[in-house]
């Protein structure tokens, strides 16, 4: 045998033998790499059930997504898309007051097709608290919000304050899913009850404005009562001092000259032809006074006489 033919079997041989060994090799990396991903596959799924059964749905979706990096299947992208379901649910009805699109999520996540069982059982659960807390905002809480509104463009503020206060005493406000719903109905409180002070503070400013200004005006009136008595007591001083036949009395013979009698007197000067322009009501009473003391007892018996008489005695 030639030695070229001897060197080409020997060249085919190392080559035969380098082929076989790059593809063991090549395969045992490869089942080396499929066991790798494997494990990290169980790894991430049995992580992301972990994190379901302590309701950190965001947590399980992360692993659940790792997972199917790590190995793409149908039940770990089934998983991931069940688990963001429950996390966007439960974080729109914990920050929110979107009861509806958060109910929307939660059924998603009870009907997904190839879902975890577990989360499948907790979304069940969630879409019944969802229904009672969206029944719940829908039929008495939004009612009365409504109200309290109302009562603030109102200007009826005692009234908001009662209806929001009302809402925070409810039984079950206190729940996970109303943390919006408080907060808000805390602001909506503290404005109210801002207006309230204001209003009272307000009020009480006009109350004591007007008592001040009716004090004043009874000051002005009760001064002008004295000036006006001060004045009519100075009047029937002159008068007593100018004649003795004249005095400050509204009696006649015993009896009160009343302001018609007063009225008839002037009349009956009227009826004598004397002007009475310049008789003051207790001039008048004076001179039927001087009548009665010369025995005319009556108005209508006043006389001229009677006028002159008087108008010398001291007038």
């Amino acid at each position: 045998m030639k030695k070229s033919t001897i060197w080409s079997i020997v060249v085919v041989a190392v080559l035969a033998l380098g082929g076989a060994g790059a593809y063991f090799y090549s395969s045992q990396q490869k089942q080396s790499q499929e066991q790798t991903a494997s494990s990290s596959y169980s790894s991430h799924m049995q992580a992301g059930k972990e994190a379901v059964k302590a309701k950190k749905y965001s947590q399980a979706a992360d692993e659940f997504d790792q997972a199917y990096q790590a190995k793409a299947t149908a039940q770990a992208k089934n998983y991931q898309a069940q688990a963001e379901n429950l996390a966007d649910s439960v974080k729109l009805a914990k920050t929110t007051v979107k009861y509806a699109s958060a109910l929307n999520l939660a059924q998603k996540a009870q009907e997904q097709n190839g879902g975890y069982s577990v989360m499948t059982s907790q979304a069940k659960k969630l879409v019944k608290q969802l229904k009672a807390v969206k029944d719940n905002y829908d039929s008495e809480i939004k009612p009365l919000l409504n109200k309290a509104a109302k009562a603030m463009e109102d200007g009826d503020y005692d009234s908001a304050v009662s209806t929001y206060s009302s809402i925070l005493d409810l039984p079950y406000i206190n729940g996970a899913y109303y943390a919006k719903v408080r907060s808000n109905v805390k602001d909506l409180l503290k404005e109210a009850k801002s207006k309230q002070e204001d209003s009272s503070s307000s009020s009480e400013s006009s109350s004591s404005s007007s008592s001040d200004s009716s004090s004043k005006s009874s000051s002005k009136e009760s001064s002008s009562s004295s000036s006006s008595a001060a004045s009519s007591s100075a009047s029937s001083s002159s008068n007593q001092a100018e004649g003795s036949g004249t005095s400050n009395n509204d009696k006649v013979g015993g009896s009160t000259v009343t302001s018609r009698d007063v009225q008839q007197i002037r009349t009956q000067l009227d009826n004598l032809g004397e002007s009475t322009a310049g008789w003051s009501p207790q001039d008048l009473i004076n001179l039927f006074n001087y009548a009665y003391q010369q025995g005319h007892t009556t108005i209508d018996s006043i006389t001229k006489d009677d006028v002159e008489g008087y108008l010398k005695s001291g007038k």
